[in-house]
């Protein structure tokens, strides 16, 4: 973290903050929309095309809360590196990632290139 002035750090910490009470949020009203449909739909008579329709619905929710959890679980981490002290390196190389893509990327794990590399490699 030494390429990040004490500004830097503190405002990438707000945003991380933030990042992460919002995927909180979005995690409370999925569950909570989620409790809400099951209890609408214990009282309605339903044709098999709206089983169908709500089992679509409720797989489409379920894959919203697991990338809000992957996105937290990221953020988590990306704190967790701050307070040790190893935010902002890159996981492949051990070089600084660069500011701007920090700033952009607060939970930035690689820099660019090795980014584009895991990218490339994940693809074939």
């Amino acid at each position: 973290m030494k390429h990040l002035t004490e500004a830097d750090s503190n405002a990438l910490a707000d945003q991380l903050r933030i990042m992460k009470r919002r995927a909180l949020d979005e995690i409370r009203a999925a569950a909570v929309d989620a409790g809400s449909d099951s209890q609408a739909e214990d009282h309605e008579v339903q044709s098999h095309a709206d089983e169908a329709e709500a089992e679509r619905l409720g797989d489409v929710r379920f894959a919203e809360i697991e990338i809000d959890r992957t996105r937290l679980r990221d953020i988590e981490q990306a704190q967790q590196r701050m307070a040790c002290g190893r935010y902002g390196i890159c996981v492949d190389c051990g070089e600084a990632i660069p500011r701007e893509r920090l700033l952009a990327q607060p939970i930035a794990i690689r820099c660019a290139t090795c980014q584009a590399a895991a990218e490339s490699r994940s693809r074939r």
